[in-house]
């Protein structure tokens, strides 16, 4: 039985561990390159993309547009929605541009440069499920609760039994 607690102990340190390091990589990351990453919802953009998956975006000037890119603005009707869409059209007179889904028919209202939130450098197939998943309360207390947790016991287990000792040998100088 001990074997097995040891076992389970170990494995809770090592996936808390890992979370932590792909955590600090990827903000690393973030910071070092403007990058952000970002879960598909909706397949507007199929075949190219669909739903479920993550795409990885990167800041870029809206000087740097050029028809054919796939883009990520914030919705004029709702700042708190970002779409993706393939840009179709640019206005440099107006500081503005137009994009469409590639599965849909016809294309989107003309957007700002203002609302240009990046451009997608990179698709990982699926990747958005288990993203999606990691936000909810399952998620969070299998990835992140759980390793925290059994780190912090089994330290204090280290120091309890580096301490026990000691105690111990106090306890008996006192009698």
């Amino acid at each position: 039985m001990t074997q097995l607690l040891r076992a389970v102990w170990l494995w809770l340190q090592v996936s808390g561990a890992v979370v932590a390091a792909v955590a600090v990589g990827w903000m690393s990351a973030q910071y070092a390159f403007h990058l952000k990453l970002l879960n598909v919802q909706t397949g507007s953009m199929r075949p190219t993309f669909s739903p479920g998956d993550a795409l990885i975006m990167q800041h870029i000037a809206p000087t740097n547009l050029r028809v054919g890119m796939i883009v990520s603005y914030h919705s004029s009707r709702n700042p708190n929605e970002l779409v993706t869409h393939r840009i179709t059209a640019i206005f440099p007179e107006k500081q503005s541009f137009q994009t469409k889904g590639d599965r849909l028919g016809h294309p989107d209202p003309t957007v700002r440069d203002t609302l240009l939130v990046g451009r997608v450098v990179a698709i990982l197939p699926d990747l958005g499920r288990p993203l999606n998943w990691l936000r909810t309360w399952p998620g969070l207390i299998t990835s992140v609760y759980t390793p925290v947790v059994a780190i912090a016991i089994s330290e204090l287990y280290k120091l309890e039994c580096s301490l026990s000792p000691r105690i111990y040998r106090l306890r008996q100088r006192m009698i």
